[in-house]
Parts: C-alpha cells; sequence; structure tokens
C-alpha cells in the first residue's frame, strides 16, 4: 500500500487538528494532507506557534521538511522560509524552537515518535538545502537529473525548466525535488512515473493537462501509471516527491494506459 492517489487538495480547507504524540509538547496543530496505513507515513502542514519550544530528542522515521513561513530552529540549523531538511533516522534533533511561528510542509515515513533514549549513529548524513527560492541554487534539469533510470520526457522542453534535488536517490529510490518552471512553460510529452509521485503547489500556476490547472496553495498525489501532460506552466514552484525510483519515460500521444509496473 502507498499513499492515496489524490486529484487535488486545496490546504486550507483541510482542518486543522492538535498534534498529540508521546513526548511532544502541546501547542502544535497539523493538516493531514496524505498517508499510508500500511506503513504510517504521512504527509502533513505543520503549524508551530511562537514561542513553542521542544527539548533535544531523535525519531525513529525518516522526516523531511520545508519552512514556508516564519522561522524554525531545529537540528542546530537556524532555518527561514524556503530552508529544506532531511533529517534521516537516529539525527539527533533539538532542541526545537520557532521565536514567530512557522508553517512547514513535513512528510515522515514510518510512525513518528519522539525517542529521548540512546539512540543509533543515522541512517544516513543529514542533507539540507537553504532557500529554495534563490535562483542561485536553481540547475538545470537535465544536469541535475544525470544518471537517473529514464527520464526521456524531458528531452526537448521548449522552454527549459530548473530544479533542485533536495535528496538524492538513494537505495530506496526515493527522491524529492523542487521544479521551477518559467514563463511559457511547455512540455509536449505524455508522461507516467512507476512510483507514487505526491505534488506541493508552491507559487505561480501548473497545468498537467488542459483541463487541470493548479496555483500554489495546492496539492495532487498520483499512483504509478498516472498518464499526464501536456504540461504547461507559468513561473510555478513545483515540491514533488516520489516514493520509488524517479522515471519520467515519454510515451506516445494520445496513450490511454501504460503498465507501471514494468
Amino acid at each position: 500500500m502507498t499513499h492515496a492517489g489524490k486529484r487535488r487538495v486545496v490546504v486550507d480547507q483541510v482542518p486543522h487538528r492538535v498534534w498529540r504524540a508521546a513526548g511532544l509538547p502541546f501547542g502544535l496543530l497539523t493538516r493531514q494532507i496524505n498517508a499510508d496505513p500500511e506503513t504510517g507515513a504521512q504527509t502533513l502542514v505543520v503549524d508551530v506557534p511562537p514561542g513553542w519550544h521542544m527539548p533535544a530528542h531523535w525519531n525513529g522515521a525518516d522526516l523531511e521538511l520545508l519552512v514556508r513561513e516564519g522561522d524554525l530552529t531545529i537540528a542546530g540549523r537556524q532555518c527561514r522560509p524556503g530552508h529544506y531538511l532531511f533529517l534521516p533516522s537516529g539525527t539527533d534533533i533539538g532542541p526545537v524552537s520557532s521565536a514567530e511561528g512557522a508553517t512547514l510542509i513535513f512528510w515522515t515515513d514510518s510512525p513518528f515518535e519522539v525517542r529521548t533514549d540512546a539512540r543509533p549513529a543515522p541512517s544516513t548524513p543529514l542533507g539540507e538545502t537553504v532557500d529554495i527560492f534563490d535562483p542561485a541554487n536553481w540547475r538545470p534539469v537535465r544536469e541535475a537529473f544525470a544518471g537517473v533510470t529514464d527520464t526521456s520526457s524531458h528531452g526537448d522542453l521548449d522552454v527549459p525548466t530548473q530544479c533542485i534535488r533536495l535528496r538524492k536517490v538513494e537505495e530506496s529510490g526515493k527522491d524529492t525535488i523542487l521544479f521551477v518552471l518559467p514563463r511559457g512553460f511547455a512540455k509536449t510529452a505524455l508522461e507516467f512515473h512507476h512510483s507514487t509521485e505526491e505534488i506541493f503547489f508552491l507559487g505561480g500556476w501548473c497545468a498537467t493537462d488542459p483541463e487541470h490547472v493548479y496555483h500554489a496553495g495546492e496539492y495532487l498525489c498520483w499512483e504509478p501509471g498516472v498518464i499526464h501532460g501536456v504540461v504547461t506552466g507559468w513561473e510555478a514552484l513545483c515540491l514533488s516527491k516520489h516514493h520509488g525510483p524517479l522515471t519520467s519515460p515519454q510515451i506516445p500521444l494520445g496513450a490511454t494506459s501504460v503498465d507501471a509496473g514494468r
């Protein structure tokens, strides 16, 4: 099982809930955007109130977060809007605090748990990217995708796109990428992915086909094998997470189905 396919979620319309977990200080509000009940993985938007504080701890899950608004101090980093962190299981986290309050896009790949016992060595090094909104950090997509399994749908772009590979492919193949679609972006190829893909739209607009246009504050989740295209956009920022090896194979225009298991 994996995250549920969702064609469109308007984040501001998802109800807030008080986040209660053993060892987690009171005050966090969450909006559950998606989840995998089999693994306990969750996709959340987390609101941190001003002055919130949490002592040092560690977590048994791999965590990813992007500061969308406000400020957050975590894992020795002082984070502002645009700061991304990948916190592998076993990472020393804390103290955690926010002076002004913050809104986070937050992923956990297994059940969230606050641990204060003896921790193991982190599963992989902590990874971070500072300021995803700074064009100096963007790279041409072909350069960033070097060595990826199959990205043939990115071969001939009318307007080149750029991206930041926030979390690079590991043994699991999972990947998190910020795509930057400039004015007049168009990719005429149809494509699909072999793994589940989630997208948060952070700015501008992006059309995944002629009938579905997304704006900042919206989200979608494609299950493996969902055909999309022609993709167009205008100053769009798209935060994309793949739950397996990154593939974007080109398929013929007019195709209506693919075998995502191949």
